[in-house]
């Protein structure tokens, strides 16, 4: 297993992932860089550093589709089962109130766009023997969708490179996945004064977009 999730901090919840090194098999973090004058293409560097960064985690991500992932009913399931769907990833813990907060939201976000090709699967962190707990809290917020433990592999291709200083993972993390396997969109903690307008944003895009080319 991984090392335990923590909660994203507040001045997390919209930081970025800095990348430094771009390689198909590893992720890195960058330290900030230091104050510099504004040159005014400071929103394009922001866009193609994010860029960089959703296509190496892309390519990380690509190898766990086939690995079997224990619901919480026993069963299992993979990512792959989801291919040529729009497809969110909640990395998630019934102990972590951001997570908690926010999985009503996406209930509803799932019950909104899923009959328009929406999929979404929610990887928890809790302890398998804290069973009983996620499947209650599942049902009090409303989750509909798919509900899983949390897979070492999986996890580690998703989420190496965001661990704090004491090399904890933040959650709750969201990833909002193409229809064709690439990572859209990678998001770490809640935004309580926009809640999950900008995933949901993304997600209209993407189903739009698909819908159109058919």
């Amino acid at each position: 297993m991984m090392s335990k999730f923590n909660m994203a901090k507040p001045f997390e919840i919209l930081k970025c992932t800095v990348i430094l090194a771009v390689a198909v098999s590893s992720l890195a973090c960058g330290s900030a860089a230091p104050p510099r004058p504004a040159t005014g293409n400071e929103n394009t560097v922001a866009a193609a550093t994010k860029a960089a960064e959703l296509s190496v985690r892309s390519r990380a991500i690509k190898d766990t589709f086939d690995v079997p992932i224990g619901r919480i009913d026993g069963t299992q399931f993979k990512l792959g089962d989801f291919k040529g769907k729009v497809l969110i990833v909640d990395f998630w813990a019934t102990y972590c109130p951001p997570c908690v907060r926010q999985m009503p939201q996406l209930a509803k976000l799932y019950q909104k766009y899923h009959s328009s090709g929406l999929e979404l699967v929610g990887l928890s962190g809790d302890e398998k023997s804290d069973q009983k707990k996620v499947e209650d809290f599942i049902k009090q917020a409303g989750a509909a969708y798919t509900i899983g433990f949390e897979n070492e592999w999986v996890a580690r291709a998703f989420l190496k490179g965001t661990e704090d200083e004491t090399g904890t993972t933040p959650i709750p993390q969201l990833f909002v996945i193409s229809r064709d396997g690439r990572v859209l969109e990678h998001q770490i903690g809640e935004n309580q004064q926009i809640g999950l307008s900008n995933i949901e944003k993304i997600v209209e895009q993407e189903l739009s977009i698909n819908a159109a080319s058919r």
